[in-house]
């Protein structure tokens, strides 16, 4: 997943990027209309308290599909999207929750490393993100997709298929997997995918597989399945990640910050992040560290901001940390 985690804000070398940025902003206006050029016409809302979105927008072609990192960075309420723009999308959550309607009812939810595929142009369809939400989107034209399918199956497709929405992925999908591939492939070349022929090869290659999904649908239907969106007691465990995770708290800590046992948060975390409190611990803590070393000032050695956020051996550290950005603590310091 790191590779699809990374696209568009880093490059080939691990470094930040803000080559493909579009937009950071908390203005809806601004917010609203990159939104409406990179995906289409449509209306958002904000859900509860926050009023103000916090969002970031990066965004690459790859051939008629428009491929983006985006979140709102608040939850809100997308509906009303554009039967005219001849467009749809395909939804694959990063992080948080998004819960997606059709027909005046919850069809279905997608947690981390699941997708789901609409045809905005021929089937009703709104959602809901929670506050966390993170998605990596393709956005496609219906009528690209109409050629591929008539050009590889030889005549058109049934207008049912187009009108089937599903959930599809997982973390260990060949969804995931062909994703990856794409993602680090924009990472190393983003030149020969906008321009190249690697672009129209790998236009066609996620063309075809929403293809086939899609026809496999029309033969062989699977229910959607709906799960509640993250509850309570996974956000306050998150929280206390972000607001301590300098301090190194444990699994018991966590589990009274969000006053429930161990036993109920893991099982949690592995139904709806996919991994233990404690894997996004370390995710956090090595994020943390590299974001100071980001920004350390002259003179600041690995040794001192490590030592800082409680790693007691330095070389342990360093292979963790190597796995993880694909670089020594020593470069990531060099290039600050």
């Amino acid at each position: 997943m790191d590779a699809i985690r990374n696209v568009l804000v880093t490059d080939a070398q691990g470094a930040p990027t803000t080559r493909h940025r579009l937009m950071v902003s908390n203005d809806w206006d601004q917010v609203q209309h990159w939104c409406r050029q990179v995906y289409m016409p449509y209306e958002a809302a904000p859900v509860g308290a926050a009023r103000r979105p916090d969002s970031v927008l990066d965004a690459i072609r790859i051939g008629h599909f428009t491929l983006s990192r985006f979140s709102y960075g608040i939850p809100v309420h997308l509906t009303g999207f554009s039967e005219a723009a001849g467009s749809g999308m395909v939804l694959t959550t990063l992080r948080g929750a998004i819960r997606h309607w059709s027909g005046g009812r919850a069809y279905s939810d997608t947690g981390i490393g699941e997708a789901f595929l609409v045809d905005n142009s021929r089937a009703p369809y709104w959602l809901d993100a929670n506050p966390d939400h993170l998605q990596v989107n393709l956005t496609f034209q219906h009528d690209a997709m109409a050629a591929l399918h008539e050009h590889w199956f030889g005549q058109p497709a049934d207008e049912q298929m187009w009108a089937r929405q599903f959930r599809f992925g997982g973390l260990q999908s060949s969804w995931i997997c062909l994703l990856s591939y794409v993602c680090r492939c924009i990472t190393e070349t983003p030149d020969a995918v906008v321009q190249g022929s690697l672009g129209r090869h790998l236009e066609e290659a996620i063309g075809m597989h929403l293809l086939t999904l899609w026809r496999q649908q029309l033969s062989n239907p699977q229910p959607p399945r709906l799960h509640r969106l993250a509850p309570r007691h996974v956000l306050a465990a998150e929280q206390y990640i972000q607001d301590h995770r300098k301090n190194a708290p444990t699994l018991s800590e966590l589990a009274r910050s969000a006053n429930v046992s161990v036993r109920t948060l893991s099982a949690a975390f592995r139904e709806y992040r996919g991994c233990t409190p404690m894997e996004v611990l370390r995710e956090a803590r090595l994020a943390g560290v590299r974001d100071e070393l980001m920004v350390a000032p002259p003179g600041a050695r690995v040794r001192d901001v490590v030592a800082a956020w409680g790693y007691a051996n330095l070389g342990l550290f360093a292979a963790s940390y190597r796995r993880r950005f694909g670089e020594s603590p020593s470069a990531t310091l060099g290039r600050r």
